[in-house]
């Protein structure tokens, strides 16, 4: 069964760009602009993974990642964080601290690529599959 990825990714070329790579790596991969978008795509599919970008200018990513941790149905969903930047320390240790894994931009694909595999693995060993 193919892993179901969703991307929350504000630049167009970017979320582009990350729908091509994820389908092209056998991903089913749903990309969202927003998160208003994101949620309507959580409700309607859990996703096996949610990669999304860290400054997003109409939500909160640290805010939206707790509810998902909160929420039985989504706290098993590995979370991605792709950061234009290394974020302060503090936030890194509150991020790991609820089970959120980082990248910075510009990122490595090779390692993008081994992330999501090994945070699909995770997920996998976590929910029994």
């Amino acid at each position: 069964m193919l892993a179901n990825l969703l991307v929350i990714e504000s630049n167009p070329d970017l979320r582009k760009l990350f729908d091509h790579l994820l389908t092209s790596d056998g991903y089913q991969a749903k990309t969202c602009a927003d998160w208003e978008a994101a949620y309507s795509a959580v409700a309607q599919s859990i996703p096996d993974l949610i990669i999304y970008d860290w400054e997003l200018n109409n939500a909160d990513g640290y805010r939206w990642a707790e509810v998902l941790r909160n929420a039985s149905k989504t706290a098993s969903i590995p979370l991605l964080f792709i950061c234009d930047g290394p974020p302060p320390r503090h936030m890194i240790e509150r991020l790991d601290g609820i089970g959120i894994s980082l990248i910075d931009k510009p990122f490595d694909i090779f390692v993008f690529r081994r992330r999501i595999e090994a945070l699909l693995g995770t997920r996998e060993r976590a929910v029994g599959l």
